[in-house]
């Protein structure tokens, strides 16, 4: 009988595979990234989580041999027939689940596999980290009896290749027998998965203590990515020592003076405020500070001072702030900078940001690793907060976050969710150097924060007030009008920048067509676009407001963090009191006290009904009037805000830090009700590859009406596809649904 590989991935060649591809092969490549890992991140690792350093030896072995065990699943036949297209129906059991069962006390490999390491509890790690390595331990362990996947499999452990791969372990200590046969696991039995898995996980919970759950978080990550590594790295011809190369220390001062130096340009010097965060020495700092301070600069500033040869780490609540952010600072910076967030391959391409050579990120089989090398990644806070919910790309960058020092920006905009996970992130990470950066904050979760912080290191977190002299600065003056289309109608004939918010895409629409009426040439910009629509519109906004001549944009929230420009005239729906500070900031933003602009008009429109409570509504009439009539600047919106004290946000759970023996992802945000939709006039493109469904991906509201039709439309990458008679699409104005 002909020799047949246990094959750990699909390949061209089953019959004559690469060693990569092997169950062996794999496995050897994943203990080498994970060696190296502990090598050059496993101190870091702890220290970031507050563990002290004598946790490496230990924190090793449970790495290792999660590494070891992390695949000896996949040696049942059912895996096997699956990655040879032999087997349509799903697996029984995952093999991840099956590698857990298999070496849990009192079956098939645990006195084979036990000898790994000190301690029980130390072996339950590593099953745990074993098991979690794909992120869907234990919920979708066993498939559902009427999936077809049968009532049993068989697991190939007399195989000689599954005793090769047992062997990788002698030297952890592994004794492999020379007699292991074959095992049959059935659902119908009290020793299968499907019985055991709800008890283990109590007897889990119970087995550790608080400093065993980081010491397994942290195993987790490194165990995530040297998987990764082990699975891309053979892709390009390289080796473990990739890894090593790749997490070298990163800029110093020199370099990251260079993006200070890049955007103040040559000969301007920092502020006061700047070099007052960039002394900052707490392990937290909080920047408070209005738009157009000169914050990023002052982050900048903090890294290179404070931590160099730590990446730096700058987040944003949304992708556009994130790629803005890119653009802004680090791209042409003279730095290895990379943009990381979910629709980041399609800005890089859109705007050229090509960090990383002639390879496209879709065809980089490192792509998911490449933060691990740079000196300043800028992405969303869902990447770098992801962790906590084990997300993905968070998990991904841990040998990069580990050693970081991160930055949080705008962090007014998290919604009770994500502040919650930003507070779990305080407690759980204190190695961490962290500097949050907002405009205004509420006492509620400012208290929150200092909670954390000091529950944590002991002493409350470092405060740095914004300039005083931009801070006080005359730039605002509330204006009133009968007709608002009037007024903007004399700011464009002035040549003057208008910038219209409102409080929904519905009124937003009502406005861009009016102006359109009119025989102006107002941009959209909001939500409901085609996400490549949405980029251009982005754009062409930031475009029209930086070169001369009359411009108007009509938007809706997205304004408030997404765009870096300055205004002539802002027209605003009357919103929550941080929403319109927020609005603020972008009028008369580049007026300073060396170059004073005359204060700027703003207009408020009255506004009740979602997406705001009455309560908020209330507040902000009442902070509108404490403002008077004269001329204001950022330190008047602050002091005229006195919020109720309202209870903050409490900590979120995390499942990667309290998950223990579960180890699927969790919420980060809110949930949204609306569905991302795919326009018919897009579907046959992404269908034959030439349009990536994440450029064309449209967001948009539950459509009208009662009915819920809209689950039996087709599906194209898990997004609906409508009817074409039931959606309308202007690129230039964007989308809304035709009554049905």
């Amino acid at each position: 009988m002909p020799y047949i590989a246990l094959l750990a991935k699909s390949s061209n060649s089953p019959d004559a595979p690469r060693a990569a591809e092997t169950l062996g092969g794999h496995t050897a490549m994943v203990l080498a990234a994970a060696e190296r890992l502990l090598a050059v991140r496993g101190a870091e690792s702890l220290a970031a989580v507050g563990l002290p350093g004598s946790s490496l030896p230990t924190l090793e072995q449970i790495v290792r041999l999660a590494a070891l065990m992390h695949d000896l699943g996949k040696a049942s036949d059912h895996f096997q027939g699956m990655v040879r297209h032999r087997r349509d129906a799903p697996q029984l059991v995952r093999h991840d689940a099956l590698a857990a069962w298999l070496a849990w006390p009192g079956q098939p490999l645990h006195e084979v596999v036990r000898p790994a390491v000190e301690t029980d509890t130390q072996y339950l790690m590593a099953i745990m980290a074993a098991a979690g390595h794909h992120r869907r331990f234990p919920s979708a362990a066993v498939a559902a009896s009427d999936s077809g996947a049968g009532f049993e499999l068989t697991l190939l452990l007399s195989h000689l290749d599954f005793v090769r791969t047992l062997a990788l372990g002698t030297d952890l200590g592994v004794v492999v027998p020379h007699d292991l046969a074959d095992v049959t696991v059935s659902v119908g039995r009290r020793s299968s998965p499907v019985h055991l898995f709800e008890e283990w996980s109590l007897d889990a919970e119970k087995a550790l203590d608080a400093s065993d759950r980081m010491l397994l978080a942290v195993a987790k990550a490194l165990l995530i990515a040297a998987d990764v590594a082990g699975s891309a790295l053979p892709r390009v011809g390289q080796g473990a020592a990739w890894v090593e190369q790749t997490l070298q220390p990163r800029a110093g001062f020199a370099d990251l003076g260079k993006v200070v130096t890049h955007r103040l340009g040559l000969g301007v010097g920092p502020r006061p405020f700047q070099k007052a965060v960039a002394a900052s020495s707490s392990a937290v700092t909080i920047v408070r500070a209005g738009c157009g301070t000169g914050k990023t600069v002052a982050a900048f500033l903090w890294a290179a001072c404070r931590h160099p040869g730590r990446p730096l780490w700058i987040t944003y609540p949304t992708t556009g702030t994130a790629t803005e952010g890119f653009r802004d600072y680090v791209f042409d910076a003279d730095v290895v900078g990379r943009l990381e967030h979910g629709r980041a391959e399609v800005d890089v391409d859109i705007f050229g940001l090509d960090e990383v050579g002639a390879i496209g990120r879709d065809l980089d089989r490192l792509d998911a690793l490449r933060a691990w090398g740079c000196d300043v990644v800028t992405c969303t806070a869902d990447t770098v907060l992801g962790l906590l919910q084990n997300h993905r790309r968070g998990l991904y960058a841990w040998p990069a976050l580990a050693h970081a020092a991160v930055v949080f920006d705008e962090v007014h905009a998290y919604d009770d969710r994500m502040f919650g996970t930003l507070l779990r992130f305080l407690r759980g990470l204190p190695g961490v150097p962290v500097l949050l950066m907002t405009a205004s904050l509420p006492a509620a979760r400012l208290a929150a924060i200092q909670q954390a912080v000091r529950r944590v290191h002991g002493v409350d977190p470092a405060v740095v007030e914004g300039p005083a002299e931009l801070e006080q600065l005359p730039r605002y003056r509330r204006c009133q009008a009968p007709d608002p289309f009037e007024l903007v109608g004399t700011a464009l004939a002035a040549g003057g920048k208008v910038l219209w918010v409102t409080n929904t895409v519905g009124r937003c629409m009502r406005v861009f067509d009016d102006s359109r009426r009119r025989g102006w040439s107002p941009i959209a910009y909001h939500s409901r676009f085609r996400y490549v629509d949405r980029v251009r519109q982005h754009g062409r906004a930031i475009e029209a407001f930086r070169t001369d001549g009359p411009a108007l944009l009509v938007s809706t929230q997205v304004a408030e963090m997404s765009l870096d420009l300055s205004a002539d005239l802002l027209v605003t729906d009357l919103a929550p009191v941080p929403a319109l500070i927020q609005r603020l900031g972008r009028l008369n933003r580049r007026s300073t006290p060396e170059h004073q602009r005359p204060a700027a008009p703003f207009l408020i429109l009255p506004f009740k009904g979602q997406p705001y409570s009455n309560a908020m509504v209330v507040e902000a009439k009442a902070w509108l009037d404490g403002l008077g009539d004269g001329d204001l600047s950022q330190a008047d919106l602050a002091a005229a805000w006195k919020p109720a004290l309202q209870a903050a946000p409490a900590d979120s759970t995390s499942p990667w830090l309290d998950g223990v023996f579960a180890t699927e992802p969790g919420d980060l945000r809110e949930p949204s009700p609306g569905l991302t939709v795919v326009l018919p006039t897009d579907a046959p493109a992404v269908r034959a590859g030439t349009l990536r469904v994440v450029e064309v991906s449209l967001p948009m509201n539950p459509p009208p009406g009662r009915s819920r039709s809209w689950m039996s439309w087709p599906r194209l990458r898990l997004h609906p596809v409508p009817p074409a008679e039931r959606v309308m699409y202007d690129a230039e104005r964007g989308a809304e649904w035709r009554k049905a």
